[in-house]
């Protein structure tokens, strides 16, 4: 069996790499382990309540930029030209834009690592350069599609517009932190919370809506149960960012309580019609993709419980800080995290077959029952949501070593998933059972 595939595989074709793919390459080969990694020793400093401390902000951006970010551009310019018909234009300049934000974000992560503001005032300039030229890119390849950008979710757009201002407010902070520009803006998180509500909630969050209802009723063959849903879902969170950066720049608690009950509701409305569409799809075969959305949906329903809790003033004797450090590992390492590797599973496959396939080698695609579900995937799911869980007990409980053990599991389900996203095919490359060719072009 093993020789059969063996032989299969090198006559099936070449294993192309484009710049998209490097995109998610290095979000999944590099910067995922690193993320786990650097995530163990600060998991004592979060426990100890030291939220702003420099190593904490370094791992902060390797989570947000490196990780997430870093994710969304390569996803960005391999399923441009797959969903829209279109190529990327000004893609002969993608390389130096790839290089760019890479050094960049490692600007920024070794400045906050090594306590030198310098480095991180230049990434944070490099970061911005690059994502507008990013945007560029891909704002060119949707105009020229005409009519077929309707089919953009229209939570994408507004994300888009989020990941503008969290650069910008960005840029600003680290200049702030560097010269004391805007002393206000560090007293009491306003500055940290703003980013964070506009990074993680616009930026991240409504990329996560959207891309849902974009590809996810498309791989799966079922439909939304409602389109109103999905505005609705969009309205919400909108309003609860605007009521959170309002009840923050004013210090108006009932703004911000507010918006928590509206992002209670957006949790809400979201789950439910990810379970319509996951009850209703097309096949019953074992597959990530799908476990790994029902993870999300019990995320989403934490989310939604603590959210509303704490605007209800349930919450009243524990610190703001203390829940809002759970609160952004339920979201960015849960949420969010959940998300992006249960897409890698059912989309990597799907991109690559799309860039390297011609019509006759589309009868050759597997269609073993098992082709979305490999067993160190279901080791991933499992260490990864334990570790998470383990953290925010940590945290909550300001117990270092059950923080850091959550940690320690996280690190070990990111080293696992990069072996099988990024390294396994390593090894058939060195045997030329798989032959590795490099592609300049995108699309």
């Amino acid at each position: 069996m093993r020789r059969s595939l063996a032989a299969d595989a090198s006559a099936a074709g070449p294993l192309a790499f484009t710049f998209g793919c490097w995109y998610t390459w290095t979000a999944v080969g590099v910067a995922f382990p690193l993320l786990g990694l650097v995530l163990i020793p600060v998991a004592g400093l979060l426990a100890q309540g030291a939220y702003e401390a420099f190593p904490v902000l370094a791992a902060t951006h390797v989570a947000t930029l490196a990780w997430g970010t870093m994710t969304i551009m390569g996803a960005s310019m391999q399923m441009a030209p797959a969903l829209l018909g279109a190529r990327i234009r000004g893609e002969r300049t993608v390389p130096w834009q790839y290089a760019l934000f890479t050094l960049s974000v490692l600007g920024i992560v070794a400045g906050f690592a090594i306590g030198d503001l310098a480095f991180v005032i230049a990434g944070a300039a490099g970061v911005n350069v690059a994502s507008w030229w990013f945007l560029a890119l891909i704002a060119s390849a949707v105009t020229s599609t005409g009519l077929k950008r309707a089919i953009l979710s229209p939570q994408l757009p507004v994300a888009f517009g989020c990941y503008v201002l969290v650069l910008l407010w960005g840029a600003a902070l680290a200049a702030n932190l560097r010269w004391g520009m805007w002393p206000a803006a560090l007293s009491g998180h306003r500055g940290v919370v703003v980013h964070l509500t506009l990074g993680l909630g616009g930026w991240f969050g409504l990329m996560v809506v959207g891309t849902f209802y974009r590809l996810v009723p498309l791989l799966h063959g079922a439909r939304v149960a409602s389109r109103s849903r999905g505005w609705t879902i969009l309205w919400a969170g909108v309003f609860a960012i605007a009521a959170a950066l309002v009840g923050v720049t004013l210090g108006v608690s009932w703004m911000l309580r507010t918006a928590a009950i509206l992002a209670a509701a957006a949790f809400l409305f979201f789950g439910w019609e990810v379970v319509h569409v996951l009850s209703h799809r097309r096949s019953g075969a074992p597959d990530l993709n799908v476990s790994h959305w029902y993870v999300v949906v019990a995320y989403s329903t934490v989310l939604a419980g603590l959210a509303a809790a704490w605007g209800l003033g349930w919450f009243a004797t524990v610190r703001p800080e203390q829940l809002g450090a759970c609160v952004v590992v339920l979201f960015l390492l849960g949420w969010v995290t959940q998300t992006i590797l249960g897409q890698l599973y059912k989309v990597t496959p799907f991109l690559m077959w799309y860039y390297r396939a011609t019509i006759p080698d589309v009868m050759a695609i597997s269609r073993q029952t098992a082709l979305y579900s490999p067993w160190l995937g279901r080791v991933v799911l499992w260490l990864s949501n334990g570790g998470v869980i383990a953290l925010v007990i940590g945290l909550w409980e300001h117990a270092a070593l059950v923080a850091q053990a959550g940690a320690g599991s996280f690190a070990a389900a990111a080293c696992l998933l990069a072996y099988l996203l990024a390294y396994r095919w390593v090894p058939a490359a060195v045997r030329r059972s798989l032959v590795f060719e490099w592609r300049w072009r995108i699309s």
